[in-house]
């Protein structure tokens, strides 16, 4: 069957440049769709009884069962196990079907999706690549607003009060970051401001904007913990997945505002929240109904329940964790993904002596087509980078990119020695582990 790149518009066949202004000036039709994303997640996370629950979510398999006969790659795939997308009725069906890895989304990125007639309302955008090679994920217009949705349900689980035409930070440690600031309606009438660390300015800027919610990264934080006299939020959020214990006390510090560790991925959007509670670090609460992760597996298995363009069936994000049904003290009733391996801490050392999060370098890899990558930090200034599956006329602009990176980083005379290998030689359990750094 043929891919979705026949029929999508020819700039969007590769990742393009955001349409910032375009994708804030039309949320107004959405909002009602937004709150009902965050009553429908608030419903859930009191939902006691789980027979109720599980009930409620076999009901939406039926929108999945046709997106399955409708995406090219599920169907063939179905067909050749002998399985018929009306066999799924319920959740315990799912056992009998197929997984979808990280691999195979990669190489059929253009057959799994199910485009609306309106083809020119997608998006494609690139996976962070840090992994990897980057994986092509097709986006509709739900998809682009679904975060600000979910935001609005973690708001509230929060128990933080937004003032009216709240203002949304995000606050950028990563070299090159782009500074733009729109509107924002989907979120009560506010404005988003794209801020980086980087510049000169960026305290002041922050301080003009006092922004009621905050985004960032953990090097952002560390940043951010070491300013003084900064406004403070109602919350502070964090896609980390892993935040230090020590980064949180510095913050709380600086910042007494609640700060919000949530597990996302590009291709599956916001998948669960860590729990609030300072004695429950590490349990990540599931945001159903909009996705399912799979109960008695080792390993994280997201199916994807919200109607989307891109359906997600049993979908293997190469995390390590557990899910079991949960009645937690914070109030939450559901699942909640515990023992979590998703990405690691990784630190390298500046010349100065100034502790750098790794991952603010994962943006680099993102524009390379690579089969894996590990970057490890030998002595202070120098380090040793590992491709599998680079091509040679990659090599150079790849070395100068990160060389330039490391240069804003604060290595101002890096070493940077590169060396080809098989990818089985970079994985490390369930995942690769990109960066690290020789004690």
């Amino acid at each position: 069957m043929a891919g979705v790149t026949e029929v999508l518009p020819a700039d969007l066949r590769v990742a393009p440049r955001a349409n910032i202004r375009r994708d804030t000036s039309s949320q107004r039709p959405h909002i009602p769709w937004a709150e009902s994303i965050a009553q429908g997640l608030a419903r859930f996370a009191s939902l006691a009884d789980e027979d109720a629950a599980r009930a409620d979510l076999d009901a939406r398999l039926s929108f999945l069962r046709g997106a399955l006969r409708d995406s090219p790659y599920h169907a063939r795939r179905l067909h050749a196990a002998g399985i018929h997308p009306g066999d799924l009725q319920t959740l315990d069906d799912l056992s009998h079907l197929p997984f979808l890895d990280r691999g195979a989304l990669a190489a059929n990125w253009d057959a799994v999706p199910t485009l609306p007639a309106d083809a020119d309302d997608c998006v494609v955008v690139k996976s962070s690549g840090s992994t990897g090679a980057p994986v092509n994920v097709v986006r509709d217009r739900r998809d682009c607003l679904h975060m600000w949705a979910v935001l609005r349900f973690l708001v509230a689980r929060a128990g933080a009060v937004l003032p009216s035409h709240p203002r949304v930070v995000l606050l950028d440690a990563l070299p090159g970051g782009l500074e733009y600031s729109v509107r924002l309606p989907i979120l009560h009438d506010g404005a988003l401001h794209r801020i980086s660390v980087l510049r000169e300015d960026a305290l002041q800027r922050l301080r003009r904007v006092r922004p009621a919610v905050l985004f960032s990264d953990p090097e952002g934080l560390r940043w951010l913990a070491a300013q003084r006299d900064v406004p403070s939020p109602e919350l502070v959020l964090t896609s980390a997945q892993h935040l230090p214990a020590g980064l949180r006390a510095e913050l709380a510090n600086a910042v007494p505002a609640p700060v919000l560790n949530y597990y996302a991925t590009t291709e599956t959007g916001p998948l669960a929240w860590e729990c609030l509670r300072p004695e429950a670090p590490g349990r990540f609460h599931v945001l159903a109904p909009d996705v399912w992760l799979e109960p008695e597996q080792d390993e994280v298995v997201v199916t994807r329940l919200r109607p989307s363009v891109l359906p997600l069936l049993r979908y293997l994000p190469g995390d390590a964790g557990s899910v079991r049904r949960d009645a937690c003290a914070c109030g939450f009733h559901g699942w909640t993904l515990e023992h979590f391996g998703g990405r690691g801490a990784s630190h390298f050392a500046t010349p100065s002596g100034r502790e750098v999060d790794a991952w603010a370098l994962a943006w680099v890899f993102k524009h390379h087509a690579l089969r894996g990558f590990r970057l490890t930090q030998v002595d202070v200034s120098h380090f040793q980078l590992e491709l599998a599956g680079a091509s040679h006329a990659d090599v150079a602009p790849l070395r100068e990119r990160l060389t330039g990176a490391l240069r804003n980083l604060g290595w101002t005379q890096a070493r940077l020695d590169v060396c080809h290998v098989e990818v089985s030689a970079l994985a490390v359990g369930t995942k690769p582990q990109p960066f690290r750094r020789l004690r």
